[in-house]
């Protein structure tokens, strides 16, 4: 299943994990009796507590990777590389000038490794980032060329092993993945180190050489591979430009090296750390915390020292989320300049344009008050405001003041918030070309002869037959569906590249008729055969931040307004944000068809929710597929009218996220 250390033999599950004891490693696997997943995963927790205490008990270190041993690996891995650089270019009778295009080129390569992982695509809107930014067409090519050439974790096993072992962490899966990734970004930093050390004429590079390796300390890694992975160079940092707080500006801090403490960033990081090791903190979550403290040190006025923090910077805090625009860094302009292009753009608008919504602002000091909880522990070096009182009571007042303007008067029902689509705007919506006959690929909405059975085809009729949220539907692997049972169906569950909403949400879904009409159990035989591992190769996106983000920016919200182009009638305006009918709304759609027609358990089991009393959600079995299937039935009239068409996928080369338009198919 999607844990780490679990895995079924049969319906039950064992928990297998392998540790190291002075040198020498255990393989440990203990039957869960259990078929539960959830149970399964209690248990796996409760074991790796238990297995931590051991490992302190023992002398040994915790088996997460703490910031400091990161950092470590970080320079010990941009050292070896730059030395690799050297060795290769001084000695080349090769002009400056292209040892510069090549470093750039690995640069942007290990770049890309290290934010998308070791065999991202380069998507086509990626190439023409790159174009923008200068890049000629021509060393675009050649850095797809060495993209196609290099797949693969390009660390090797070797010197994954000899970090674990110098600085004494368990090379476990998350780790290796982690470490994998700081290789990444140390090679990408010698590349761009190189260039800027690399001068105009080649006898510049004996002061390069002589800086580069003035260190004596040993390296961690001194083995080279026996096939070397390519020279590597990073993107430069580009910090925001951002000024002091915006409202009440805070007195300079001094700095860390100043004043004995810890920075605030680097408490955040060593408790994500925590939190994430502990599977307690999602993806999601960890981007959230990350948002609360670059606002927070923002308005401290920038790498501040936990034991200097203020009442008087929680006040700051408070005043810059009212001054920011509700909707801050969405242009491209806020995302290069930062917060202060946010405050900048600010000035011209309309108040009721500025500020966060009160629940967005009480969130952010949650994950606040968290960091600093974290950082005042024994786990955290216990570094504390020196005003703790004072600033835990400026917290709890702004929280008051939160309470107070969103009081009863302002709430509304869940169901008021959010409307559902009626029957006669989903028969527009799927008038649309893209099931009737299309353009071509890339011209979905427009008439035309051509029907292509992808994600734009499937996704939208899968969101009205099951009212599934897109986040589960849209990142299906091809693992978890089950096309040949003697009712066909997915399992919806947790996996490596999307999480749950909640554990209610882990449920089995038979294939809906309307979908076996149109062809679906053929459209997943032909992508299983295609060796893919999704079931919508084509909705991941390297530089998305969600499934479900890439589906409704790509796919749902050009075919809204294609259906309607001037919005719906529920079309209004929320502070700064436009809301209309969405993805979501196809929830409370199927709700409604099939209320009052099938048993609540079973509705409640096929949308993923909670049931409505103790009695179904914690002693109901989950409902049968066949009972499933029955209820599904209803939601069969909203797409009755699509004609089966000739089966018709994307050719290979347009399986992933934005093709290879204009390139050459591989």
């Amino acid at each position: 299943m999607k844990h780490p250390n679990l895995a079924r033999r049969g319906h039950l599950f064992w928990w297998r994990r392998k540790i190291t004891l002075s040198g020498v490693i255990i393989p440990i696997d203990l039957p869960l009796r259990t078929a539960n997943f959830y149970q399964a995963r209690v248990i796996a927790e409760c074991l790796g507590g238990a297995l931590e205490g051991l490992r302190v008990a023992y002398g040994q270190r915790g088996s997460m990777i703490d910031a400091t041993t990161l950092k470590r690996i970080f320079q010990d891995a941009m050292r070896w590389q730059l030395d690799r650089i050297l060795q290769s270019q001084i000695g080349s009778t090769e002009p400056v000038a292209a040892h510069r295009l090549t470093n750039r080129i690995y640069a942007e390569f290990w770049r890309h490794r290290a934010s998308n992982g070791p065999d991202a695509a380069w998507p086509h809107d990626e190439q023409q980032r790159l174009i923008r930014s200068g890049w000629s067409e021509a060393d675009v090519g050649l850095l797809l060329e060495e993209a196609d050439r290099h797949s693969g974790s390009l660390v090797s096993l070797r010197q994954l092993q000899a970090y674990a072992e110098k600085f004494g962490f368990e090379l476990s899966p998350t780790n290796r993945s982690r470490v994998q990734q700081v290789v990444f970004s140390a090679r990408a930093a010698a590349c761009e180190a190189a260039n800027d050390e690399l001068g105009r004429e080649p006898g510049d590079l004996s002061k390069w050489a002589m800086e580069a390796v003035s260190t004596t300390e040993p390296l961690g890694f001194e083995m080279a591979p026996s096939s070397p992975p390519p020279h590597p160079r990073p993107t430069p940092a580009t910090p925001d430009a951002r000024p002091p707080a915006p409202r009440t500006p805070t007195p300079p801090l001094s700095t860390s090296a100043e004043f004995p403490g810890k920075l605030l960033v680097e408490a955040m990081d060593e408790c994500i750390a925590k939190f994430v090791g502990e599977e307690a903190w999602s993806r999601d979550t960890v981007e959230q915390v990350r948002t609360a403290i670059r606002l927070f040190d923002f308005a401290c006025g920038e790498n501040v020292v936990i034991e200097q923090i203020t009442k008087d910077h929680v006040k700051n805090f408070d005043e810059l989320c009212d001054a920011l625009p509700n909707r801050w860094g969405r242009t491209a302009e806020e995302q290069a300049g930062g917060l202060a292009a946010s405050l900048a753009r600010a000035k011209g608008m309309d108040p009721s344009m500025l500020g966060m919504s009160l629940a967005t602002k009480k969130k952010h000091l949650t994950w606040i008050s968290s960091v600093l909880t974290f950082a005042a522990s024994d786990r955290g070096g216990n570094h504390e405001p020196v005003e703790l009182a004072a600033v835990e009571k400026a917290i709890r007042e702004i929280r008051k003041g939160i309470g107070k303007k969103g009081g009863k008067s302002n709430r509304k029902r869940a169901r008021d918030l959010r409307a559902s689509w009626t029957k006669e705007e989903i028969a527009q919506l799927f008038s649309a070309p893209i099931w009737h006959g299309c353009a071509s690929l890339d011209r979905r909405l427009e008439p035309g002869k051509e029907v292509y059975h992808d994600a734009w085809y499937w996704l939208p009729l899968m969101m009205a037959l099951y009212g599934g949220r897109s986040s589960e539907l849209v990142a299906l692997p091809l693992a978890d569906t089950f096309e040949k049972a003697t009712i066909p169906y997915f399992e919806i569950d947790y996996t490596d590249l999307r999480s749950l909403k909640n554990v209610q949400s882990v449920r089995k879904l038979p294939v809906h008729p309307e979908l076996i009409r149109l062809g679906f159990i053929d459209y997943i035989a032909e992508v299983r055969a295609r060796g893919r591992e999704l079931l919508f190769p084509e909705m991941r996106s390297a530089r998305s931040k969600s499934f479900a983000s890439t589906f409704y920016k790509s796919v749902f919200k050009k075919w809204r307004d294609w259906a309607f182009p001037n919005g719906t009638e529920w079309r209004h305006q929320v502070r700064g944000a436009m809301k209309d009918k969405d993805v979501h709304s196809f929830r409370g759609t199927a709700s409604s068809i099939m209320k009052g027609k099938v048993p609540d358990s079973v509705r409640f089991d096929i949308l993923g929710h909670e049931g409505g009393n103790e009695t179904t959600r914690t002693y109901d079995e989950e409902a049968t597929l066949e009972d499933k299937l029955d209820a599904l039935q209803w939601l069969t009239p909203l797409t009755s009218h699509i004609q089966p068409r000739v089966l018709q996928l994307r050719s290979k080369d347009r399986q992933n996220f934005g093709g290879t338009r204009g390139r050459r198919p591989r």
